[in-house]
């Protein structure tokens, strides 16, 4: 069950929304033992692994593209690619 209640002004700090979560013994003791660790409130805690969280997958986001078309030859001028292109073209077409 998760339940999240109040409003917060766009681009504010003041921490007005809350958050509940059903969490299991185990993973509960773990994040105890983690804030302890750290020195922290379990609730600071899990707002640093959020902000985290949202922090890397936007970064995976926005590096997404580039890794999907890493080009790194050299690029001819347009007119000779295009020139390329109707070669290949008129290579494969049916005859």
């Amino acid at each position: 069950m998760m339940t999240v209640t109040g409003t917060q002004p766009r681009g504010s700090n003041v921490l007005t929304e809350r958050l509940e979560i059903r969490l299991d013994p185990t993973t509960m003791r773990l994040l105890r033992e983690e804030a302890r660790r750290r020195g922290i409130s379990m609730g600071q805690l899990l707002r640093q692994a959020i902000d985290w969280f949202l922090h890397e997958e936007r970064q995976a986001r926005l590096k997404a593209p580039g890794a999907l078309f890493p080009v790194e030859a050299p690029a001819p001028d347009w007119e000779v690619m295009k020139r390329e292109i109707e070669t290949a073209r008129l290579q494969d077409a049916p005859r």
